[in-house]
């Protein structure tokens, strides 16, 4: 049977080797950040916040409609009463 080969020797051989692999040397090129005018990412509406933007705005219409049905309920209420 061959000799398994010693993988710390591979990995020595390798790092050693002039054209070898940018993880093994550890040489990382770093690349270079091209200048935006805004740094901000901008974020796509998606279908999930559209549909809970839609949620939510349909709650406060709600939410205001009952408010003004409330008062003018008080109101009419209020008027009848009088004499």
């Amino acid at each position: 049977m061959s000799d398994l080969p010693n993988l710390t020797d591979q990995i020595s051989r390798l790092r050693d080797r002039s054209g070898g692999s940018d993880l093994l040397t550890g040489h990382r090129s770093i690349p270079k950040k091209t200048l935006n005018k805004s740094e901000e990412r901008k974020l796509a509406p998606d279908f999930l916040m559209v549909f809970i933007y839609g949620l939510v705005g349909i709650a406060l219409m709600a939410q205001l409609a009952i408010i003004v049905w409330l008062n003018l309920d008080c109101i009419l209420v209020l008027i009848d009463g009088l004499p």
